[in-house]
């Protein structure tokens, strides 16, 4: 009989017991009666999946916040930096929605800022970042929240600094980065209705764009096409991306879909031309290429509803995007050509969707391994070469946004920092047998 690959989920009123092996798949519930085991038998290979067993690595908590709520929501991830870890808790019954400062060591609570009731919904706090944006030697926190503001706050105290005015509520996390043709960096905000504001760093609104339409994928400001200066990129509902100049005027807009929204973004250089790629997951299910000179399509691959991507990396040699879908498969796609070269599923109940992976050096041995998190709780560290499945770690409870990746306590090792639906956050850290 083939070897068993466990996946254990806490919970307060049972434990539930995932076993997966190649070809075959178990529920078993354990406790004081067993309720029965249902056996699924399937050909693996017809579907090109892997996942080799686990080879005794270990992903474990090593704290879980007490930022607990009764919600079902937050579709926000949490940034962490300067020995801190920002919490957006968003809500959708009770009316507690909040950005909250944590220590990294012990996830105890240093400040919080309430979001008023009337303001409180399931994105009523965006990613923040973190950043030293006046150089003062002081960090500051950037969150865009449903009071149609991206709010400034002193990391070290929670005291809001400054207040920038949007035309709605912010749905992806602000950008700090020198694009515009002005002194130091600047703020860049796309509110949820797609209007970018690009704030100079004394709070003055440099130029604004309407793109008239719903933008959820995470806008990107990068040299995209090569010529030595900044750009910003963004994606939309309607399945159009967008490229701006550093004054604010379009360079191209090329429609990446007309079958589904885009939804998350990622970018990164796949082939031999200075320019950057930007890479679209979309609802439909298509994950599209798209050259940074001049907004042409390059490849276009379908990998299941509701994709997401996050991310760009190097896995074997050359680079490789990491994507996930709806049905609980995590896939690596060749970045120059989308090539699927591996396929692996991490989750095998129906859930409602999958946020996309993240690569880091989990246990700091200089190498990446891919952490993927499911909506169905579960968080699973993958080989990004090969898709084998290294280890995992699950409450019942579920996931609506990606992992945070940084090396909080400086050992060389990256910590993993995941927010769950019911507002606690986990720090998770990785350990390869010696």
């Amino acid at each position: 009989m083939p070897k068993l690959r466990p996946r254990h989920f806490e919970s307060g009123t049972r434990a539930l017991t995932y076993c997966r092996c190649q070809g075959q798949l178990m529920r078993a519930m354990t406790g004081a009666v067993a309720f029965g085991i249902v056996v699924l038998l399937g050909t693996v290979v017809g579907f090109g999946l892997t996942g080799g067993v686990s080879d005794g690595s270990e992903l474990g908590a090593t704290w879980t916040s007490d930022t607990g709520r009764q919600v079902s929501a937050n579709h926000h991830a949490v940034a962490v930096a300067d020995g801190g870890v920002y919490a957006p808790i968003s809500d959708d019954r009770d009316g507690s929605c909040a950005l909250i400062s944590m220590g990294v060591a012990d996830g105890e609570t240093r400040w919080t800022y309430d979001i008023p009731p009337e303001n409180c919904t399931i994105h009523a706090v965006a990613d923040p970042t973190v950043t030293d944006i006046d150089g003062d030697g002081r960090a500051e926190v950037l969150a865009a929240t449903t009071e149609k503001e991206v709010a400034v706050f002193d990391a070290p105290s929670g005291d809001i600094e400054t207040r920038l005015e949007l035309s709605d509520y912010g749905y992806t996390q602000p950008i700090v980065a020198d694009l515009a043709p002005a002194t130091g960096r600047e703020i860049i905000a796309v509110d949820v209705t797609g209007t970018v504001f690009v704030f100079g760093s004394d709070g003055e609104t440099l130029w604004t764009a309407r793109l008239d339409e719903y933008v959820w994928a995470q806008p990107a400001v990068e040299d995209f096409d090569g010529d030595d200066n900044p750009e910003l990129l963004v994606g939309g509902r309607s399945g159009d991306a967008v490229l701006f100049g550093p004054d604010g005027r379009v360079e191209w807009n090329t429609t990446v879909s007309e079958m589904g929204s885009i939804t998350w973004g990622t970018h990164g250089q796949a082939d031999e031309d200075p320019a950057l790629e930007g890479i679209f997951a979309t609802t439909s299910g298509s994950v599209v290429g798209v050259d940074g000179r001049s907004g042409a399509v390059e490849w276009r691959t379908t990998v299941g509803e509701f994709a997401a991507v996050r991310a760009f990396g190097d896995g074997d040699g050359a680079p490789e995007v990491y994507v996930s879908a709806q049905d609980g498969r995590v896939h690596a796609l060749d970045a120059a050509t989308g090539e699927i070269e591996w396929t692996t599923e991490v989750v095998v109940d129906r859930v409602q969707m999958m946020p996309p992976p993240n690569l880091g050096d989990l246990d700091g041995d200089g190498s990446t391994e891919l952490l993927a998190a499911g909506n169905d709780g579960s968080v699973t560290v993958l080989d990004p070469a090969t898709g084998d499945i290294l280890s995992s770690y699950a409450r019942d409870v579920q996931i609506f946004t990606h992992a945070t990746i940084a090396d909080s306590d400086d050992d060389g090792a990256d910590e993993a920092y995941v927010i769950y639906a019911d507002g606690r956050v986990v720090r998770l850290e990785y350990e390869r047998p010696n």
